[in-house]
């Protein structure tokens, strides 16, 4: 089933350590900050601070827009997130998060990975303008002004911020951009186990 999220459809969620809020665009199932399987996010991150914990979780966070963010997971070395790069960690890892100039919006997936494998990757469409994918779970977050797209010979239009979501998948769906328009959005891929 293809559902169009807008942002009408995203709920802002208080952050589990109450430092913060989350605008919540899809999950599994369930209402609480516990209650899901998997689960995409954005978040304004405007000082430094700990993130929450998710026991019995992986994460992926990047950077959506700003100029990035110092990351100290446990105790590993820092890693730097810029723009459009992503990192996973554990839900019970201990992190701390710095700004490196001034706020930033970040995008996040929460996943019980004995549930579910998960692919994330950032995509331009000057390097893929075809794909093919046989995940239960597919979404697309459009960061462009518009996405233009074909899924299996379905015309599928994005405005900025959106969210294609297509759950319960049970065949190959093959995608399709419009040709020469350049696009920057994120494919979640969720497979279960």
């Amino acid at each position: 089933m293809i559902q169009i999220l807008t942002t009408q459809d995203y709920r802002n969620m208080p952050w589990k350590n109450g430092q913060g809020s989350t605008l919540e665009v899809a999950r599994s199932h369930g209402e609480g900050l516990d209650d899901f399987d998997w689960r995409v996010s954005i978040a304004d991150v405007k000082t430094a601070g700990p993130f929450s914990h998710f026991m019995g979780r992986q994460r992926i966070i990047g950077v959506l827009e700003g100029d990035g963010l110092i990351l100290h997971v446990d105790d590993n070395a820092p890693v730097a997130l810029k723009s459009k790069s992503f990192f996973a960690f554990y839900g019970e890892s201990d992190v701390h998060a710095e700004l490196i100039n001034g706020p930033i919006r970040d995008f996040n997936l929460i996943y019980n990975p004995e549930k579910y494998a998960a692919r994330l990757q950032w995509v331009n469409s000057t390097s893929v303008n075809s794909w093919h994918s046989d995940a239960n779970e597919i979404l697309i977050f459009n960061n462009s002004h518009s996405l233009n797209m074909e899924i299996n010979l379905e015309n599928v239009y994005l405005n900025q911020s959106e969210t294609l979501l297509i759950k319960g998948n049970e065949q190959v769906l093959n995608f399709s951009l419009e040709q020469n328009k350049e696009s920057d959005f994120c494919i979640i891929e969720l497979f279960i186990r």
